[in-house]
């Protein structure tokens, strides 16, 4: 007997995005678990908003990986990361921050379970799971629920779930190869499948899907965009430009601090692009260093985009292996085997000097700015007086960071039927094990004895009168340079393991069906241990920060969930958790919700729920992370400081807690046309902060740290504290039309979503890049159309993003320079940002097809936005560099 699915549940499912319409033909009465609701169930229209993407989709957007594919979903607002960021604290990862609440509030699950995190925590505290450690050949669909779920899996699903759901069952054989280009650099893109066993038959089905995707480093002078630094062609913009390529001053400043003269040698050797205080003001170059345009100084102009990653190069390793055995009609036991390499090398700029070091004093470890005074006559010093320099070390090398992420997961478990109850049980256990290994870091033990600087001396200016190494030259010998740079290596390890039980049937009834009902339990173990080279916890490395954790917990849980057919037309879901934490104890967490058929092509929805996530290992466990800041001293009166800020966990933290609700409506006037509106607002309180730095100075206390003989601070130490709270209101809109004609089917699609609010802590941040952490546009949506005629399959995308308000940097920072410039005004707003995107696929026979993709059609390139970061300057937690991206490809199965 076959099953149809009722019109407006079709039409639910497709308006929503959550099923395609081959999959509403083909829909049957095996009951399945939607993302959201443990119950199982025929009828898959489910009281919370679920969007799906399905294979199909995925493949039609031209992108390579299931990451860059996540990153344009329109609920994805801010704050979520990919590796454009190569100055990170968990560098060559991706993760995703549905609502613009952080990637820490958006649970990934893998076939509805959960996975390990990255190793390496963003931000020093946010654990996430990385989107490249999972193949992209092996995903099947990407279910994206909008809405809290704590009372279904517990921490973290404070802003939604993403359940990335694989491959399952598969006969047969298909090979697929795909390369791509852009900017000169390739990447290549293959996979393998292969399956056998008939489950209807053979009782049993094997498959392993193997994935390998490899791409270029890309710089940033690679790019349109970051091209040169100087960016005086933008509105309000600048000359990013650096006068540090290598230059000598006084040690002792004159009167008005100038700069006594310039280094010309050093300059022609290293640099070729040598100017003079006569000229620094036409090039746009910013005038605020004291006495830059004294008589007769030269400097060496540096353009640092020659030696930033724009994108990392990669090479990644994906494999998947699935069995699934029938024992018996009524038990169904299935294994799953991931592993994954990924191994990212990404490039920043040549070791600096002068740079920050630490040292030892009676208060603990303090920072210093390191330089070395190089007496008259000594090797390099083309000055005559005692000279300090201020540039790179050109002949050490860039430094470069190789990183290595291997993930390993293993899940065995029985499906089941007993006594009216469907039951699912699995054991897992999945690893992540990430290294990097930082390049050509400067050795401060290399230092000292390169330039004969004695262990005991210490700042403001300890003075040399010897030195192996010339700074004036490029011809250091390599024992020289070989005893100034160091490699350091951090290394973490993030394990989870977690058994749990689920089971469901139906009971009783009411007016409109039999009571749905899931009961279960889940008891998981979590570690994280993220070490850091001995070297550089003990100050060995200059210019280096440092993280450390090492912690542990425990949490059980136990769950309930009810669907409750009130009437034909009203359904309610009520579900609540409980669960239990062997560090910050214990959480309860309800939900309730409330399905409404009005009318047959009309359907509304509500939800409630109460939501919590546990304090990351980093937050909570014994850590601690170790970086630089400039503070203002109320005390001394002196500003600019350069201090160190100390992070360490804090065992007495509590969970962090939430309010969501959402209500819908979705609309069917016909079986071609289907409009969904969805509302939402989450409260999300007891946030975890670090309040570093200024406002613990300004406060006093024992955690400001001073040097008792100068009364100068030290250090800041701050733990970790539940004093943030973030309120978010806004709006999703979800519609597609059908039409068939001669020329083929016609599919549109319009998915966006709109923030209405998005205060922290009372601070209205939405439609700006005021908070520094995250930019939270105002609108993001995608608009597709696909034409599919016979065996042509076409598609084209238009992302957009609506411009916000430049709230991070004031007017200050782009009016203060020479009146001479042009583009002089300030921009107040980032400007909106569209980009198209195109693909095609033919089917030259049944098994045999081919397709190519151009993603960035017109080459946009991203909107400046010098605040979110200075280096690459604009918003690569938004935006992809890369300019028009081609790609090709060819699938053969059997």
């Amino acid at each position: 007997m076959s099953f149809k699915p009722k019109k407006l549940t079709v039409a639910v499912m497709v308006a929503l995005g959550t099923i395609s319409v081959a999959q509403a033909q083909t829909a049957t009465t095996e009951k399945t678990v939607i993302t959201g609701s443990n119950i199982k169930r025929i009828d898959a229209e489910t009281v919370a908003p679920v969007d799906i993407i399905t294979r199909e989709q995925i493949e039609r957007t031209g992108l390579p990986t299931i990451a860059e594919v996540l990153r344009n979903v329109p609920a994805n607002t801010g704050g979520s990361f990919n590796e454009q960021f190569s100055n990170s604290f968990a560098p060559g990862a991706s993760g995703i921050s549905l609502r613009g609440l952080g990637q820490k509030t958006t649970l990934v699950l893998i076939n509805g379970r959960r996975t390990s995190g990255y190793g390496f925590a963003q931000n020093i505290q946010d654990t996430f799971v990385d989107l490249n450690s999972i193949p992209s050949s092996a995903v099947e669909r990407v279910e994206i629920l909008k809405d809290g779920a704590s009372a279904i899996y517990g921490s973290d699903a404070i802003a939604g779930v993403v359940n990335i759901i694989l491959r399952r069952d598969y006969r047969g054989a298909e090979v697929a190869v795909e390369g791509g280009f852009y900017d000169s650099k390739r990447e290549y893109r293959a996979s393998i499948t292969g399956g056998f066993g008939d489950l209807a038959k053979d009782k049993f089905n094997v498959f392993g899907v193997f994935d390998y995707f490899k791409r270029n480093e890309l710089l940033l002078s690679d790019t349109n965009f970051g091209r040169s630094r100087d960016k005086r062609g933008e509105q309000g913009g600048q000359n990013f430009q650096s006068i540090t390529g290598g230059i000598f001053r006084n040690a002792v400043p004159t009167a008005n601090g100038s700069f006594t003269a310039g280094n010309t040698a050093r300059a022609i050797a290293a640099c070729p692009n040598v100017i003079t205080a006569a000229n620094a003001v036409d090039l746009g170059l910013l005038t605020s260093t004291s006495g830059l345009n004294a008589a007769g100084n030269t400097f060496c102009l540096r353009d640092i985009n020659n030696e930033v990653s724009a994108l990392p190069g990669t090479e990644r390793f994906g494999f998947l292996g699935r069995g699934t055995f029938d024992f018996m009609p009524n038990l169904q036991g299935f294994t799953e085997v991931g592993l994954s390499r990924v191994d990212t090398s990404q490039t920043f700029t040549y070791p600096f000097f002068n740079t920050t070091a630490l040292r030892p004093t009676p208060a603990g470890l303090s920072p210093f700015t390191f330089n070395v005074a190089f007496a008259p006559g000594v090797a390099g010093n083309p000055l005559g007086v005692n000279a300090l320099y201020t540039g790179p070390f050109y002949d050490i090398g860039r430094r470069t960071s190789d990183i290595r992420s291997d993930t390993g997961r293993l899940l065995a478990g029985l499906k089941y039927t007993f006594g009216g109850w469907d039951g699912d049980s699995a054991v897992s256990w999945s690893r992540n094990e990430v290294e990097s290994i930082g390049h050509n870091r400067l050795s401060k033990a290399g230092v000292v004895s390169v330039f004969g600087v004695t262990a005991a001396v210490q700042p403001p200016i300890p003075l040399t009168t010897s030195s192996a190494y010339n700074l004036n030259t490029q011809n250091n010998s390599a024992a020289v340079i070989g005893q100034l740079a160091i490699d350091v290596p951090r290394k973490s390890t993030s394990e989870l393991r977690f058994i749990d039980t689920k089971l469901s049937t139906e009971f009783g009834s009411l007016p409109g069906g039999p009571i749905g009902v899931a009961l279960g339990g889940e008891f998981r173990n979590e570690k994280l241990s993220d070490r850091p080279a001995d070297v550089a916890i003990t100050g060995g490395v200059l210019g280096q920060g440092i993280v450390a954790v090492d912690g542990k917990r425990d949490n059980t849980a136990l769950f309930t969930e009810f669907a409750l057919p009130i009437t034909r037309q009203l359904e309610a879901q009520a579900a609540v958790r409980y669960d239990h934490y062997s560090d910050f104890g214990n959480a309860i967490t309800p939900k309730f919700g409330l399905k409404f058929k009005a009318a047959p092509s009309l359907l509304i929805r509500a939800n409630w729920g109460r939501g919590f996530r546990a304090p990351t290992l980093p937050e909570i466990s014994p850590s601690v992370a170790t970086f630089f800041t400039q503070i203002n001293d109320p005390v001394t009166g002196l500003n600019g400081i350069q201090i160190s800020g100390v992070f360490a966990g804090n065992p007495n933290l509590k969970p962090e807690k939430s309010i969501s609700s959402t209500i819908g409506i979705v609309w069917e006037p016909s079986a071609d046309f289907n409009v969904g509106l969805n509302l939402y607002e989450i409260d999300y309180r007891n946030q975890v902060v670090g309040d570093c730095c200024q406002a613990a100075v300004n406060a006093g206390g024992p955690n400001v740290v001073r040097d008792p003989s100068t009364g100068q601070i030290v250090t800041v130490f701050s733990g970790y504290t539940n004093t943030g709270s973030t309120i978010t209101r806004g709006a999703d809109i979800d519609s597609k039309y059908s039409i068939s004609t001669g020329f083929g089917r016609w599919t549109g699609r319009v998915n966006a979503t709109y923030v209405d609010t998005f205060k922290i802590d009372g601070v209205e941040f939405a439609g700006t890049n005021g908070d520094g952490t995250r930019t939270i546009p105002r609108v993001k949506g995608v608009v597709s159309l696909d034409w599919d005629q016979g065996p042509i399959a076409v598609t084209g995308r238009m992302n957009y993003t609506h411009h916000y308000w430049q709230q991070l940097l004031g007017p200050a920072f782009f009016t203060v320079r020479d009146p001479r410039l042009q583009n002089g005004t300030y921009p107040e707003r980032v400007r909106r940002h569209m980009t198209y995107d195109l693909f095609g696929r033919y089917r030259i026979t049944k098994n045999l097809s081919v397709s190519a993709s151009v993603v960035n059609l017109t080459n946009k390139q991203p909107p400046y936005d010098p605040g979110y970061s200075s280096t690459l300057l604009f918003d690569f937690s938004q935006y992809d560099v890369r300019d028009r991206q081609f790609r090709i490809g060819v699938k053969y199965a059997l």
